[in-house]
């Protein structure tokens, strides 16, 4: 007995040590839900806040607040629909005005006057007696206005109806807190679709290089859309959040602000309290510092709905029938081979990117396809049944070719071995088959003709109001309108070319050039032969006949070629830390200090375009002395005057400089070089490639972490990829970002913007603008943005959500 206890004594330190050891790791399992989101003392007001705003307040209210004491609201103003026309601008002005009341009392109270009526008497008794003229001039400084979202946070419950159960278990099966299923309710609404100005997609809000460490995300299928594999994806990443953090509301804020970021932080204040209080950041922000305080609001919210919203009738799961595929499938064949409905399939099928749909690309071999779960077909059996030629061995390769001066789309056609009719239907051309100069084009393959222009879904043309206003709308690309499918309606066989009114056999060009800024006589040559069409159509006559062909049409002049900054993925920090992505970023107004990007603040004033300078997309100073010899009348009619008042709703024409310039031999090795354009990272270059981003390095003599610069010319191996699947590649990645963009959003109007000194082009597409850099360019393509220059006039397209 002495014995056994002997060796007690002697193994008890050993299994104390243990159990300390292991603690963390089991009170991450076993702690109450309230120990592992624990609720602040000092974020409190800041969670009832957003319990009011995601309950209380409807998105046709704005609330006037502190955004650093959030317990201070000032008052509550009325706001328009921002999807409306004019809405931005009207709720703009009526927040403008409200901020501007408010100053004018803070700056009365900060005087140390005594309060006159209601309103100031309760403003005054936000801060309490004793409160000095500091404390007011600070305030004056943080007034911000949050629409409130109520009605949205309603319709994220019902849809939420038809995922949350399956989350919360994908989230119990990994040993994470189940209630981190109610994250999506801050990031997306629960919306699958939902799309950022900058590329985050799906529920979870995935960044594209996020995004690809755990699925899978391209030009053929993205993951990130799919609500089941984005949250089994969600769980690794927060579980890694937490792994590198020790803390839930750490690891949850670096979902928003990036695990570095959150690192570093907790470097400098140590707890998530002094971070929440102390912490001061250029990008550590609004956004950051509030994002756990909207998660426990948003779990309050839903958790306890019923006391909130009443009874709501929530969506249900979809059934489906899974089947692996076992080779590469056409889907518009495999449709029409069981009469599937189209739109069903999308639906079903959120990872499946739009060039599947519309026929580009085959569904990939191993893909589990989501079918209709039907009582009256055996999936199983039609399926062992599908004939052998449905399936194909590889997946559809694709042909670009890069439009170069002097080409018709006729003589492409024709050098390609295609007919124009296939070319102008696969590329979704106009009518005239116009063409732009490095415009890439997608040549179609055999198998593609035959359905290239085959309508995915039905849609209703709209009825032209009158000839000047069918004019514009054939110059300024068209929204598709009637009852289409939104995902399906972007698709390039379900857009057709609106007519002229009375000339249903002619057609303007649909797709605007783009303009050079600069004394492009072309381009002034260009505008007045289409103000003389419209002059002939206002005036009821038929215009004169073309002096070419179809074939024969030459293509618009080229714009002067712009050295541009590439643009970087939404988590910089994120992406400087890993060695496969490293992003791009502009050589000015940027410092790097501590790991940490310091970003230049930019504040500047906007300018409308007049309505008669916006015709064709041409900036103010490329026509202004030349306006008056233009054929346009000189009294627009009003039609004409509304539809010139906005740019193409989709300038999503693919120009860029996407093909290798040159190939050289290096020690035996074949080498490509290319110039960098926007939205490029090694990472990217590497994946294309098939080859470690330190190879490219090495190649062109990078040290780890080197900026590059759009325009940039580098050297890329060339030995696992051809220099023809690279090209193709490239393109494609370009063409999903506009795809996916204007899927999602519309260029509602162009606006002049006069740069100020400090400014840098990366600041104003991130901060001042928010809209991507890519876009900018679209508009811009003769600036040199690397040397931007006080009271230079930059077009800056304001983009709306597209509902």
């Amino acid at each position: 007995m002495q014995f056994i206890q002997l060796k007690w004594k002697r193994f008890l330190p050993v299994f104390i040590l243990m159990v300390i050891l292991s603690g963390p790791f089991v009170q991450a399992e076993v702690r109450t839900e309230p120990d592992i989101f624990p609720l602040y003392p000092c974020i409190q007001p800041n969670v009832n806040f957003w319990l009011k705003v995601y309950t209380q307040y409807s998105s046709d209210q704005g609330v006037i607040h502190d955004k650093r004491q959030m317990d201070r609201i000032y008052g509550v103003i009325p706001l328009v629909d921002p999807y409306r026309g004019g809405g931005r601008k009207i709720n703009n002005k009526r927040i403008k005005a409200a901020k501007k009341k408010y100053k004018a009392i803070l700056s009365k109270l900060m005087q140390g006057k005594s309060p006159a009526g209601p309103e100031e008497q309760r403003v005054a008794e936000q801060f309490g007696p004793g409160s000095g003229a500091a404390a007011y001039r600070s305030a004056m400084r943080n007034l911000r206005c949050q629409t409130g979202q109520k009605d949205r946070f309603r319709m994220g419950l019902i849809r939420s109806g038809a995922y949350i159960d399956e989350i919360r278990q994908i989230f119990r099966d990994a040993g994470l807190p189940e209630d981190l299923a109610y994250l999506p309710h801050v990031e997306s609404s629960f919306n699958p679709k939902a799309y950022s100005k900058f590329g985050a997609s799906g529920m979870w809000q995935f960044t594209r290089a996020t995004g690809k460490r755990f699925m899978k995300v391209g030009y053929t299928i993205d993951e990130r859309r799919d609500p089941i594999i984005a949250s089994h994806a969600a769980t690794k990443l927060l579980r890694q959040n937490y792994r590198k953090l020790n803390n839930w509301p750490m690891a949850i804020t670096a979902y928003n602000h990036g695990v570095t970021g959150m690192r570093r932080a907790r470097r400098k204040k140590g707890s998530y309290e002094r971070i929440f209080k102390e912490y001061r950041s250029r990008i550590f922000k609004f956004a950051s510092r509030n994002f756990y305080s909207e998660f426990l609001a948003a779990r309050e919210a839903a958790r306890n709905y019923r006391q909130y919203f009443g009874e709501l009738e929530l969506s249900r799961p979809r059934i489906t029938h899974v089947i692996e595929l076992s080779g590469y499938v056409s889907l518009p064949e495999f449709a029409r081979h069981f009469n599937l409905d189209m739109t069903e399939l999308r639906a079903l099928n959120p990872a499946l990117r739009g060039p599947v749909f519309r026929g580009q690309k085959y569904v990939p071999r191993g893909y589990r396809l989501q079918l209709p779960d039907r009582n009256d077909r055996d999936w199983d059996q039609l399926i062992a049944q599908l004939p052998r030629k449905l399936y194909r061995h590889n997946q559809k390769r694709s042909t670009i070719y890069t439009v170069r001066r002097g080409d018709t789309a006729g003589k492409i056609a024709k050098n390609h071995g295609i007919k124009l009719n296939d070319l102008v239907a696969v590329n979704n051309l106009d009518r005239r088959a116009t063409i732009y100069i490095n415009q890439n084009l997608r040549i179609p393959l055999s198998e593609e003709k035959s359905f290239g222009g085959a309508k995915l879904t039905k849609e209703k043309p709209a009825a032209p109001t009158s000839a000047a206003s069918s004019l514009m709308r054939a110059n300024l690309a068209p929204r598709p309108t009637g009852d289409v499918d939104p995902v399906m309606k972007h698709s390039v066989a379900a857009r057709k070319p609106q007519p002229v009114k009375g000339k249903t056999e002619e057609s303007v060009s649909e797709t605007v050039p783009f303009i050079n800024r600069t004394q492009a006589n072309p381009w002034v040559e260009f505008m007045l032969a289409q103000g003389a069409a419209a002059e002939h159509r206002l005036a009821g006559q038929t215009p004169a006949p073309a002096s070419a062909s179809t074939d024969d049409k030459p293509v618009m002049p080229e714009p002067e070629t712009a050295r541009l900054l590439a643009d970087t993925e939404v988590d910089l920090l994120e992406l400087a830390a890993r060695d496969s992505y490293q992003p791009i970023r502009p050589h000015i107004g940027l410092e790097l200090v501590d790991n940490e990007i310091i970003l230049m603040p930019a504040h500047s004033p906007l300018q409308d375009i007049p309505t008669q300078e916006t015709v064709g997309l041409v900036a103010p100073e490329s026509l202004r002395g030349q306006q008056k010899t233009a054929s346009f009348p000189q009294q627009h009619s009003p039609a004409l005057k509304q539809t010139a008042a906005k740019p193409p709703l989709k300038p999503s024409i693919s120009q860029g400089h996407f093909a290798v310039e040159r190939v050289s031999m290096l020690d035996g090795e074949t080498i490509g070089h290319i110039r960098v354009e926007a939205e490029e990272t090694l990472g990217h270059y590497a994946e294309w490639l098939n080859v470690p981003a330190r190879e490219i390095r090495r190649l062109n003599g990078f040290r780890y972490g080197r900026m590059l610069h759009l325009g940039q010319s580098i050297k890329i191996p060339l030995q696992r990829v051809s220099q023809k699947d690279f090209e193709v590649k490239r393109f494609e990645y370009h063409q999903g970002l506009s795809e996916d963009f204007f899927a999602s959003y519309r260029v509602e109007k162009l606006l002049t913007y006069s740069i100020k000194r400090g400014d840098n082009i990366w600041t104003l597409s991130r901060q001042e603008f928010e809209v991507p850099l890519w876009l900018i360019k679209h508009y811009n393509g003769d600036v040199d943005f690397g040397t931007l220059i006080p009271s230079q006039k930059l077009l800056i397209p304001i983009i709306e959500k597209d509902v």
